[in-house]
């Protein structure tokens, strides 16, 4: 039938196998970072509560808020 002529299913290009691999291979990566960074935190808050952990876990560099060089 002449109306059903394109509307099978369709072969992908090489190329977009590709790109849907890699787009696929970086969002798993990026999953399991943010729920390494979520891991990481909670352990940390775990042992002892709430700890004073400022300035051994952030950056302090030219413009960012702390106290004062001498």
């Amino acid at each position: 039938s002449p109306c059903r002529a394109g509307t099978g299913p369709r072969e992908l290009q090489p190329w977009l196998i590709g790109l849907t691999a890699v787009v696929v291979f970086l969002f798993i990566v990026f999953v399991l970072l943010l729920i390494n960074r979520l891991w990481q935190i909670r352990m940390r808050r775990k042992p002892g509560g709430l700890q004073d952990t400022q300035g051994t876990d952030r950056y302090h560099g030219p413009g960012a808020a702390g106290p004062a060089p001498a």
